[in-house]
């Protein structure tokens, strides 16, 4: 069985178990997500269905698994928190809670319907819960006071408002927020269509926007096509996922960019995050001048699998263990390569030291990526492993003059942040405004 129909196997287990859990036979869809059981998305599943069944530990469980295979998977904590709950387990359910705020970062909300699970996180109910808990033990009134506020802060909602007032007159009777019953992970459709086209040599049959590539300039023909190729079709980006020859953008055989002459034209990279934008959808930049010119890219936030980081680590397993390091590197679009590669360099700034060729897994933008090391001095290059991984497809935004990258299988974007700001583009120098300068300096 190839690698394409073990996916295949897989979705469509994922699929059947779904319709089983839809239906009411949740003991089928218990069973077949336990055949396929080896991703966070799954094992919340799993866990979830046990917990519609009222088995608490076994909920917890595959929550804690879910968790270990993804440490920033907030909605895992904060379910394994309502769990723990139940359970009586106070004192647990107050770390998850506290846990999950800290992976919520400084959002307000995690809409994770673009992962395929149609519920969004608030940082306000998170709140409500662990104020509920600290109620709970009797001993925190202040700081359950505290939270509280925090939470009506947040959200000024009736809803909210409402169980704010009623957990103080009377929170034995209050019960917390969690996931409502029958929420489960799904996979996209977009990534299901390309799985079909993949197999059967043809382009998906979907509404993915085009990218019309005839504007570009022959000079960029190491990444993208020639205007004579463009002018003769608008390349879907979900067909460049299923034949090499329907590629648009490649430097496969050709010369591999440099980080420097990328950091050139938009900005140092391998720096620490501070306001950079951390998950989809984003816009970058197309490089206006230079050796890249016409070139796409994109500034993401790189660290390492939380799993592979706490296994290659010295220290112990445990949850006081600080999370992985994360830099700021610049990539490039490639989306006629299969394979993303990141700097060797970069992987050395986040504690990775692997030779060039060695495969690795990160998280680039928040999505789970298998990598390669590049060569030293090469710019990283998102390829098609990056773009199926997050089910990603890109159009060019004529308003915003960049191409944003989404995913595929949801509308297009309405907000979209820059991952770089074109106000700190280095811009290249006007030749006669420096001659007339250096003239003007002289004269004083």
């Amino acid at each position: 069985m190839t690698t394409l129909d073990q996916i295949r196997a897989e979705l469509e287990t994922w699929q059947s178990a779904l319709q089983a859990a839809d239906s009411g036979d949740l003991r089928t869809s218990l069973r077949l997500f336990a055949s396929i059981a080896d991703t966070s998305k799954i094992h919340l599943n799993v866990a979830l269905i046990h917990d519609r069944l009222g088995e608490r530990a076994a909920a917890i469980e595959n929550l804690s698994k879910a968790i270990e295979l993804d440490q920033y998977l907030a909605v895992g904590y904060f379910q394994r928190g309502c769990a723990y709950f139940g359970a009586a387990q106070l004192e647990e359910a107050l770390n998850d809670y506290t846990q999950a705020q800290i992976t919520m970062r400084s959002n307000a909300e995690i809409n994770y319907s673009i992962l395929g699970l149609n519920f969004t996180l608030k940082r306000s109910e998170v709140l409500f819960n662990t104020a509920l808990v600290q109620l709970r033990l009797g001993r925190r009134a202040e700081e359950a006071a505290l939270t509280l506020r925090r939470a009506a802060e947040t959200d000024s909602s009736s809803e909210l408002k409402a169980m704010i007032e009623r957990s103080q007159r009377a929170p034995q009777e209050c019960v917390p927020y969690s996931l409502p019953a029958g929420i489960l992970y799904r996979p996209s459709a977009a990534k299901m269509q390309l799985l079909d086209a993949a197999s059967q040599g043809a382009a998906p049959k979907s509404s993915v926007p085009t990218l019309d590539t005839s504007s570009t300039s022959e000079k960029t023909s190491t990444l993208v096509p020639s205007k004579k190729s463009a002018r003769k079709r608008k390349t879907s980006l979900a067909s460049s996922f299923v034949s090499s020859s329907l590629s648009t953008t490649t430097i496969t055989g050709g010369r591999v960019p440099t980080r420097r002459e990328l950091s050139r034209v938009i900005g140092a990279d391998m720096t620490p995050p501070a306001t950079d934008i951390t998950g989809m959808p984003c816009a970058g930049v197309r490089v206006s001048h230079g050796p890249l010119a016409g070139l796409m890219a994109w500034r993401f936030i790189v660290e390492p699998d939380v799993t592979a980081y706490k296994r290659s680590s010295s220290s112990q397993l445990s949850p006081h263990m600080p999370p992985p390091p994360a830099i700021v590197l610049n990539f490039l679009l490639d989306t006629g390569n299969q394979k993303t590669f990141v700097p060797v360099e970069a992987l050395a700034a986040i504690g990775l030291n692997l030779n060039p060729g060695a495969e690795v897994t990160l998280r680039i933008q928040g999505i789970r990526t298998r990598c390669t090391v590049a060569e030293p001095d090469e710019a990283g290059r998102i390829g098609v492993s990056f773009m199926t991984a997050g089910c990603l497809t890109y159009y060019f935004d004529s308003a915003l003059t960049a191409p944003v990258l989404y995913d595929g299988s949801a509308e297009r974007p309405a907000h979209v942040p820059r991952t770089i700001r074109v106000e700190d583009l280095p811009r290249r120098k006007n030749w006669l405004l420096r001659i007339l300068a250096i003239f003007s300096r002289a004269e004083k």
